[in-house]
């Protein structure tokens, strides 16, 4: 069992990971990583369960794209809080490839990055750490308000005269009456 959380709400589900060994014979839904889906992606979308892919660190998101409408969806790997390779995958399947189905974060992210995940276009998180979950279920949302980098997703205002300069809406000072 894996705690989801999506749009505010916790979630049990109970995917099997496929590895190399149990490969096309999975039952049920199966989260299998997208180099085995892609040597059999045929097979594995013609099984009896879901099937969702897991992108890696470094694995080139644009292959999914004939399949990204049969998938019921697709989870980047965090492998380390340090690496952003996660985002780039997120952002690539929903801005260049238009992907409108859920984007997961799995693995070892940690609470700063969940709404910097979500500007990124990821909307569920496979919640690992403890902590994590804790927080979330405490409300906490670490929100930034100012971006120096902005992502076609969201919608966000300039700030100054630096181009890539953006600030939240959330961040406007709403007039006292």
């Amino acid at each position: 069992m894996a705690t989801i959380y999506k749009d505010g709400e916790f979630v049990e589900e109970n995917w099997t990971r496929v590895d190399v060994d149990t490969g096309t014979a999975v039952e049920g839904d199966g989260l299998v990583s997208q180099t085995l889906f892609l040597e059999n992606a045929e097979v594995y979308l013609a099984r009896a369960g879901k099937t969702a892919v897991l992108v890696e660190a470094g694995d080139n998101v644009e292959l999914l794209k004939p399949y990204l409408d049969r998938l019921a969806y697709v989870a980047v790997d965090f492998p380390s809080f340090a690496d952003g390779r996660g985002f780039s995958a997120a952002r690539v399947l929903r801005e260049q490839i238009g992907f409108e189905g859920d984007i997961r974060a799995a693995g070892k992210y940690i609470l700063d990055q969940v709404p910097l995940a979500r500007r990124c276009g990821v909307s569920s998180f496979e919640i690992s750490k403890p902590e994590v979950l804790k927080a979330l279920k405490a409300g906490e949302w670490p929100e930034v308000t100012k971006y120096l980098q902005p992502v076609g997703t969201v919608d966000e205002i300039p700030v100054g005269t630096r181009p890539w300069a953006r600030r939240s809406h959330r961040d406007v000072a709403v007039a006292a009456e």
